[in-house]
């Protein structure tokens, strides 16, 4: 295999890696929060319709979206991947899975530089190294990597 094919796998499966955490972070959005603690679900059973006709008709409420069950898969496998970034890829495990989190909420590179006290150039090539370091400890897992492939382009 060539430097320029081992180059262009490797750009190719950190891009995969970077899609699949924004997908990720996008996808928390759709998630349902959780239920308040001694919270009765039968009332949620009880739902007041109106019909048009009506005096207090109100108009109908907004559309709730939520995750598919391909999404929720997708991002249960992310989640799995940013808590693989332990000692072994970085010093500091927990500031990196934060800010490949942030960057995967769109925050800009500015934003996320004054949050922990670097410049964004600091922050930007950290990001790079923490995800590439990802990808081969991803590709040296051939289970993990397995998995990637099967949720990435098997589950249409």
């Amino acid at each position: 295999m060539t430097a320029e094919l081992q180059l262009k796998s490797s750009v190719y499966a950190l891009s995969n890696v970077i899609n699949l955490i924004d997908e990720a972070a996008r996808t928390e959005r759709f998630l349902s929060g959780p239920k308040p603690p001694r919270a009765a679900s039968m009332y949620h059973l009880l739902e007041t319709t109106y019909m048009q006709g009506d005096w207090a008709y109100y108009e109908k409420k907004l559309l709730k979206l939520r995750a598919t069950p391909r999404q929720i898969t997708r991002w249960e496998f992310a989640i799995d991947c940013l808590t693989a970034i332990e000692r072994d890829i970085s010093e500091d495990p927990l500031l990196d899975r934060q800010i490949v989190w942030m960057k995967a909420n769109r925050f800009k590179w500015t934003e996320v530089a004054k949050h922990f006290g670097f410049t964004r150039h600091q922050i930007k090539n950290r990001y790079t190294k923490v995800l590439s370091r990802l990808c081969d400890k991803i590709k040296n897992n051939n289970k993990k990597y397995c998995n990637l492939n099967r949720i990435l382009y098997l589950l249409d």
